[in-house]
């Protein structure tokens, strides 16, 4: 078996990859709220996943796969407006990134 500190950071790490995928969930979605200038299509795109990102924050338990369809969601935005708004999209790849690092 591992060294008791080992075992000790194993522990804290999961939870630090939460904390920030907290974080970086939090950042996201304060900017879905304040896009402005979108398009119908887009509008409806960025307040649907705002939304799913207000759920994911808001679950008393987090199970992997809230986490697996919130990506595959922000996998498709990215790829529908990364032109039209890079810092969205730049925040929506950290999370994405960050669901990766976990396993997710």
């Amino acid at each position: 078996m591992g060294k008791p500190e080992q075992r000790s950071i194993q522990k804290v790490q999961p939870e630090m990859d939460k904390q920030q995928l907290r974080e970086q969930l939090e950042k996201l979605h304060a900017e879905l709220q304040d896009v402005e200038s979108l398009n119908d299509k887009d509008r409806a795109l960025l307040q649907n996943l705002a939304s799913d990102v207000r759920d994911v924050l808001n679950r008393e338990v987090e199970h992997p796969e809230h986490y697996n369809s919130l990506g595959e969601r922000l996998k498709e935005a990215v790829a529908q407006i990364e032109a039209s708004y890079p810092r969205l999209t730049l925040l929506m790849r950290q999370v994405i990134d960050q669901l990766a690092f976990m396993g997710i």
